[in-house]
């Protein structure tokens, strides 16, 4: 597979500390075992309610470590984990590699609001990312236009948490308090997706509270 380009935009403008923190943390992030478990949760969510199959390329939007796309891997033919931090990149490969994956799995550093990917995808996915993207309208535009027509979309994220206590100890965290279905729905369908689905992916406890983790799917609308 030949590793798809990343054209950069002329101007960039980045949350520098949350992409700092993100490599700070990238090298540690899969021994924590809450998040293994959220990412086994989030992956078998999308198995029950996405056709996936061998024949189809797939993008990770805000991948991470790559840990989603390695737990999917075998359900399609290849996969492309963008992330915009360099040492969550960097990990990915390593994970990549040491998975024996490197036959069908790429990781590369792109922030998906601003840089362009080539390629066409049959499927994106993503988990946990959506909260942390600034120009989530440009965001969710840049994935439709990656995806074929009728191509699948399943992005799992937090459930609206108006009083920002998921976050509470990140005193810089400038992103999103989870969302409002609702509103994901109607910023989906702006975005030229159509068969806009929730259900309920996993919880996550934090602090002694449970915060709700749903799994949304649409498909690009020709």
């Amino acid at each position: 597979m030949v590793s798809p380009r990343v054209m950069a935009a002329p101007a960039r403008v980045e949350p520098v500390h949350e992409h700092k923190r993100f490599d700070d943390e990238a090298a540690t992030w899969d021994d924590d075992p809450d998040h293994e478990k959220r990412q086994v949760a989030v992956a078998r969510a999308i198995e029950d309610v996405v056709d996936l199959s061998p024949a189809m390329s797939a993008v990770d939007v805000g991948g991470g470590t790559g840990r989603l796309s390695i737990l999917l891997a075998d359900r399609v033919g290849s996969v492309v984990v963008t992330d915009p931090s360099a040492g969550m990149v960097r990990v990915a490969r390593q994970r990549i590699e040491a998975a024996g994956l490197g036959d069908r799995l790429r990781a590369v550093q792109a922030d998906l609001t601003i840089d362009r990917l080539d390629g066409a995808y049959d499927v994106a996915w993503s988990s946990m990312a959506l909260h942390h993207v600034r120009d989530l309208d440009a965001l969710l535009r840049a994935v439709a236009g990656l995806l074929v027509d009728g191509g699948r979309l399943a992005v799992a994220d937090l459930d609206e948490d108006p009083d920002g206590a998921f976050h509470a100890d990140k005193v810089d965290f400038d992103g999103s308090h989870g969302f409002d279905r609702e509103r994901l729905a109607d910023q989906l369908a702006q975005a030229g997706f159509v068969e806009v689905r929730f259900v309920d992916a996993t919880t996550i406890l934090k602090e002694g509270r449970e915060f709700g983790v749903f799994l949304c799917t649409a498909t690009r609308g020709t």
